[in-house]
């Protein structure tokens, strides 16, 4: 909270006040590790556990589990979904903080391509929350292809992941409209097989956007998937859906939801 007065010269016995209020706490310059860390995990926290609590999720879950194993596990999967987030926003959180600390920020003064690697290996944290192939609606891989548009170019590798791959992503733009954004990831897994997945965001008219991503797995056991999201965000905080999946296991999710 900052707070300022200020009086101007007396004009004909006149005297002018001005104050100025702002409830908002400006982040230090230098913050150490667990302020980072803070202001990390506010960022990504709500999308975290809007993704976890979405109700298109029952949808998704009553696809899987029909008949009575849903009604059975339906608290249990919310409960799960709850705990997992918490421990998503922890994660992020820390890894977003480390990115700023001496080191990388050494590496990051001194090296060109390097850097930007090691950056974002470590974090761009919301690159993971992209999955091609996902047909219900994702808040944070939504709110990646935002911070792409204003990035143009990331890459890294995750190599602790559970299905290590390196990535890619591109915003084209023309000026300051953007035309499309893209992800790219190649996995290597068991030495033989090798799978490439493609998710790319195209801004329509009126706040629609069109998602299309693809899978294609060759070597020993050859898989292809494709499947296509149409998504329209309302100023309000709603957000209308609609996913398919085309190939593979052809299904359809469509749905409005509201968060309060």
């Amino acid at each position: 909270m900052g707070a300022a007065a200020r009086a101007a010269e007396p004009i004909a016995g006149t005297q002018e006040s001005v104050f100025n209020l702002s409830l908002e706490s400006p982040r230090p310059e230098n913050p150490e590790f667990w302020q980072r860390f803070d202001f990390a995990f506010d960022d990504n926290a709500n999308d975290i556990f809007s993704d976890a609590l979405d109700p298109l999720n029952a949808v998704r879950w009553n696809m899987d589990a029909p008949g009575r194993d849903f009604s059975d596990k339906f608290r249990a999967r919310a409960s799960l979904g709850a705990r997992h987030a918490f421990a998503k926003s922890i994660e992020y959180g820390s890894r977003e903080a480390a990115v700023e600390l001496p080191l990388p920020l050494w590496f990051e003064n001194h090296q060109g391509w390097f850097a930007d690697l090691v950056r974002g290996s470590v974090g761009d944290v919301e690159e993971e929350a992209i999955s091609p192939l996902n047909i219900s609606y994702g808040g944070v891989a939504e709110s990646w292809w935002k911070t792409l548009a204003t990035r143009g170019t990331e890459f890294g590798i995750r190599p602790l992941s559970t299905s290590p791959y390196a990535f890619v992503s591109h915003a084209f733009s023309d000026g300051e409209q953007t035309l499309l954004l893209m992800n790219l990831r190649y996995y290597y897994e068991r030495f033989s097989d090798h799978r490439i997945e493609l998710a790319m965001s195209i801004p329509i008219a009126y706040g629609v956007a069109m998602n299309f991503g693809s899978s294609y797995q060759f070597g020993a056991h050859d898989h292809e998937r494709c499947a296509v999201k149409f998504i329209k965000e309302f100023r309000g905080g709603g957000v209308a859906h609609l996913g398919f999946e085309v190939k593979g296991h052809p299904r359809l999710i469509a749905g409005i939801s509201f968060g309060w």
